[in-house]
């Protein structure tokens, strides 16, 4: 019992580190190119533990980005919801990807995930109309390149099951 309390810790910890690196300041050009961190450590928690988290934890992540970000109130909850769906219909077949397939379509659901912010700015007359937008699809896909075999580590190394 202790160690499943301690697991659902570690996920949470994860979570609002994620939330932090969404947030942390980056000079310049790097700002572009920032992961979407928090798409990363639900997408890795929604193949690791589909049981534990969900599209709630996704929805509620998303609302604190919001918050976090100044951005539309329920745009990234909305996003982060859909793309956690789309994790939890089809998580068994993407665990069998491989680690290069797994980060292909990682790419797409960032793509996804910016065409909802833009589409949500749109609407409210705010939108960043600038290629460099797209840059995330990219930097994303690479990080979890290294990414998840780190959390994979760090998730055995605290037994979180």
């Amino acid at each position: 019992m202790e160690s499943h309390a301690h697991g659902q810790w570690f996920v949470v910890v994860s979570l609002l580190t994620a939330l932090l690196l969404s947030i942390a300041p980056l000079s310049g050009d790097w700002a572009w190119a920032r992961p979407d961190f928090v798409l990363l450590t639900l997408v890795y928690w929604l193949l690791a533990l589909p049981e534990r988290v969900g599209v709630f934890i996704s929805w509620l992540c998303g609302i604190v980005l919001d918050i976090l970000q100044g951005a539309v109130l329920g745009q990234n909850a909305f996003a982060l919801a859909v793309v956690a769906y789309i994790i939890q219909v089809s998580y068994q077949r993407l665990r069998m990807f491989s680690l290069r397939k797994q980060a292909a379509f990682i790419s797409l659901l960032e793509l996804f995930h910016i065409l909802v912010d833009q589409w949500a700015q749109n609407i409210n007359g705010v939108a960043q109309t600038h290629w460099l937008v797209f840059i995330p699809i990219l930097s994303t896909g690479v990080l979890w390149l290294f990414m998840r075999p780190c959390i994979a580590w760090l998730q055995r190394l605290f037994a979180v099951y």
